[in-house]
C-alpha cells in the first residue's frame, strides 16, 4: 500500500508509542468517517496499555454505537486542564478546524503534543504534527496505513471501525474519491477481520420509523432551480420536535437530491437554535465548498458545509441565490 508520508507516519507512531496518555477527539456532528478512525484508533491505545480517553464535544450518534464494542467515550466541554505533560498526546481526528472539534486545542499545545490527522484539503494546520491528506477518500484510508504500518497490527474490531469508516464517507466505494488505495485499504481491512456484510446491515437497516416520518416532510419540500442544475430541500425545529427526531437523523439525507436527473448542486437545510446549517453536495464541475465559504464554511469539493446566522426563510433565500450564481458561473449556457 502507497505510504501517504512515511516521516510524518513515522513521527506520529513514535509519539503514540511514547505517550502513556491519549485524548482522541472527534469534531462536532460525529459522522462515521471521524468516529469510526477516533475509535479504532482509541482500541489500539487500550489494546496496548495506554490510558485513553475518547472524546467528542456532543453526544454519540445511535447509528454507530456499534462500533464501540466496549471502548468508553465521554462528552467533553474541553479539553481537561489537567491533559498536560511530555507523556500527553492529542489526537484530533478528521477535523478541519479547531473550531469543529472539543474546544481547548489551542491551549492544550502549549501542555503537550498535538496530532492532527485529516483529509479535509481547508485543514488549518492546528497541530504540532499535521498529517493532512486531501486525496485520501476518508480518514480511515490514513489511519488504516497508520496502523498497518504499526508493530501492533489491527483488531478485528478495529478492522469493522476503519471499514465503516471509509464507506461512510466514500459512499461505499460510488463517489469520485473513491481510488485504488480506497479498495486497497479495503482489502487490509477485510484481511484484519472486518466483515462488510455485516457493517452494511448496522449501517443501513437501523432507520426508525419517526425519521421516514421526518424525510417525507423533507421530500415534499424538494425544489429544482437554475434549469434543472440546483436542487433544495429544508427542515424547521417543529418538525424535528413533531417527529421526535434529531439532526442526527438527516444524515446523508441531502444525497437524495444528486439522483434527481440534471442536479449537480443539492443543498439541505436544517433550522437550529444557532443558526441554518447547511450541507451541501455536487458533481462536476460544481463546487461545494467554494458556495459553502460564501458563508464562512468549508469542506471538501464535492461536500461541504456552513451556517448561516439568519431566520430560515432568509437563509433560504441567500443560498438558493448563491447556488444559481455559483451553476451560473461553472456553466456558463445556464443564465
Amino acid at each position: 500500500m502507497k505510504n501517504h508520508a512515511a516521516d510524518v507516519v513515522s513521527e506520529i507512531l513514535r509519539v503514540l508509542s511514547a505517550s502513556d496518555r491519549w485524548l482522541v477527539l472527534m469534531h462536532e456532528k460525529p459522522d462515521g468517517d471521524t468516529a469510526g478512525c477516533a475509535i479504532a484508533l482509541s482500541s489500539l491505545g487500550v489494546r496496548i496499555g495506554k490510558d485513553v480517553i475518547l472524546g467528542c464535544p456532543e453526544q454519540f450518534p445511535q447509528k454507530y454505537l456499534f462500533m464501540l464494542r466496549g471502548i468508553q467515550h465521554r462528552v467533553l466541554d474541553r479539553i481537561p486542564d489537567d491533559f498536560s505533560g511530555e507523556r500527553c498526546v492529542v489526537v484530533s481526528m478528521d477535523t478541519s478546524n479547531p473550531e469543529r472539534a472539543v474546544s481547548g486545542i489551542e491551549e492544550a499545545r502549549e501542555r503537550c503534543t498535538v496530532i492532527n490527522i485529516d483529509h479535509h484539503p481547508d485543514n488549518t494546520g492546528y497541530g504540532h504534527i499535521n498529517w493532512v491528506v486531501p486525496t485520501a477518500s476518508a480518514t480511515g484510508e490514513m489511519v488504516t496505513e497508520l496502523l498497518a504500518g504499526s508493530e501492533w497490527g489491527i483488531s478485528p474490531d478495529e478492522a469493522n471501525a476503519l471499514y465503516a469508516a471509509i464507506v461512510t464517507d466514500n459512499g461505499n466505494f460510488c463517489f469520485p474519491s473513491s481510488s485504488s488505495q480506497s479498495h486497497e485499504c479495503a482489502v487490509i481491512l477485510v484481511e484484519a477481520g472486518a466483515v462488510p456484510g455485516d457493517i452494511a446491515e448496522e449501517l443501513e437497516t437501523n432507520l426508525s420509523v419517526n425519521s421516514l416520518k421526518l424525510w417525507g416532510r423533507v421530500f415534499e419540500r424538494a425544489t429544482v432551480f437554475s434549469d434543472g442544475f440546483c436542487a433544495v430541500f429544508w427542515i424547521a425545529r417543529s418538525d424535528f420536535l413533531e417527529t421526535c427526531t434529531t439532526r442526527q437523523d438527516t444524515e446523508n439525507l441531502v444525497n437524495f437530491l444528486l439522483r434527481i436527473k440534471g442536479v449537480k448542486l443539492a443543498a439541505l437545510c436544517g433550522e437550529g437554535d444557532d443558526g441554518v446549517r447547511v450541507n451541501l453536495r455536487s458533481r462536476f464541475p460544481m463546487n461545494a465548498r467554494e458556495v459553502a465559504a460564501r458563508f464562512g464554511g468549508g469542506g471538501h469539493v464535492l461536500a461541504s458545509g456552513c451556517t448561516i446566522r439568519e431566520p430560515l426563510k432568509d437563509a433560504l433565500s441567500a443560498l438558493m441565490a448563491e447556488m444559481e450564481s455559483h451553476a451560473s458561473s461553472c456553466l456558463p449556457s445556464n443564465k
